[in-house]
């Protein structure tokens, strides 16, 4: 255990003093067998993403990836236990490796992946719907949008609440929120949209924004809402790192 926590991956891999890894998983129940299996398990993936980030040109500084690198939820320790540790490597071992594509293609066009002026942020917003299309929630009867409201505003309650003390880029919070919404339907992508107007009104009014910096914000917002719309089963963490940076 001792010579992985001193250890870093190209990808920014590293075991913590209290067992629990950069990618969010928790050794402490590990077996050393479950070790060596996991670390294995670990290696062959990054060296699948190495290989397709060097595929696009990248060849070093390669992006380090956090919890999120497996592309699994972390309340379950994404699926590593010590006594079912074989079969959930197998399973997550069939995760498509993450496409870097949109990263290294805006990047080659000059569409920044993260802003901070409304100007930078339109462009990547006219970016991402010429990639993903100009999306509109369908409509839906009375029943339908009513739940879908409650099932928005649940969601942007909770992923306001959960995001909030992370530190993640701003940006990349804006868009989570209003993409999480927008997947329940059309309420919840008018619902995403009306809190995201009242809060930039809140902050500008209270100086804790300036004009061009909420309208920046926007910009996010609305790729979030779009990305909810034209996914409603996808992983908005995924689909948002697609356009915006997680990571400062």
């Amino acid at each position: 255990m001792d010579i992985f926590g001193k250890y870093k991956s190209p990808l920014g891999y590293t075991l913590g003093g209290n067992n629990v890894d950069s990618y969010g998983v928790d050794h402490s129940g590990f077996t050393t067998r479950d070790e060596v299996a996991y670390q294995t398990a670990r290696q062959q993936r990054e060296n699948q993403i190495m290989q397709n980030y060097n595929g696009q040109g990248i060849n070093q500084d390669y992006p380090q990836y956090g919890t999120d690198f497996w592309g699994h939820s972390s309340e379950n320790n994404y699926g590593f236990g010590a006594s079912q540790i074989s079969p959930n490597i197998e399973n997550i071992q069939n995760t498509p490796v993450p496409n870097v594509q949109n990263q290294v293609q805006t990047k080659a066009n000059n569409i920044p992946r993260y802003w901070d002026t409304a100007a930078d942020g339109e462009k990547v917003w006219n970016y991402v719907q010429q990639q993903e299309g100009d999306i509109k929630p369908q409509r839906q009867n009375m029943l339908g949008y009513g739940a879908s409201g409650v099932i928005g505003g649940v969601k942007t309650l909770y992923n306001y609440l959960r995001l909030q003390p992370k530190s993640y880029t701003d940006k990349y919070k804006h868009a989570v929120i209003n993409c999480s919404a927008s997947q329940s339907g059309e309420a919840g992508y008018d619902l995403a949209n009306a809190f995201s107007n009242f809060k930039e009104d809140r902050d500008i009014s209270s100086g804790g924004n300036t004009l061009d910096s909420s309208q920046a914000d926007q910009y996010a917002n609305k790729i979030g809402r779009l990305l909810g719309t034209k996914y409603p089963n996808g992983d908005c963490d995924e689909i948002v790192q697609r356009y915006i940076n997680k990571r400062w």
